[in-house]
């Protein structure tokens, strides 16, 4: 595994949290990168060790999702977070652990989802890269 730091200054707490949550998600198996405290975009194996490519495809991505509308879906996950995936892999986890109701009933409320689906918009308008976590395989 390597970050690629894209910013010149360190990982605040909330993005390094992020990005863990992201490796264990994909069983650090996945390249992904940052691009907002909550959220990232999901990439090609095919682009791992070559983070030019890794660049591109994360604007691409973004630059593909406010060109459409934004779908969502939403996912309890096994460590009692919310996660919110978008079009063309942009995804973001919530901000706290769900409630006890939305782990129970296995559904995320619609005003966590409709949070989280904001983190990833603002995420992509602002359209920076943070970071870049290449598991190369």
């Amino acid at each position: 595994m390597q970050v690629h730091k894209m910013v010149q200054r360190n990982l605040s707490e909330i993005e390094e949290k992020t990005m863990e949550h992201f490796r264990y998600y994909y069983d650090s198996k996945k390249c992904f990168a940052l691009i907002g405290d909550y959220v990232v975009a999901v990439l090609s194996d095919d682009n791992s060790a070559r983070l030019e490519k890794l660049e591109q495809e994360t604007l691409d991505n973004i630059s593909q999702l406010l060109n459409t509308p934004p779908d969502f879906s939403t996912y309890v996950m096994d460590d009692m977070f919310g996660l919110v995936e978008m079009n063309y892999g942009i995804y973001a986890v919530s901000r706290t652990p769900l409630s006890d109701k939305e782990i129970a009933s296995g559904k995320v409320d619609i005003a966590t989802a409709l949070a989280m689906r904001s983190l990833c918009l603002e995420a992509c308008e602002t359209g920076k890269i943070i970071a870049i976590n290449d598991e190369e395989l």
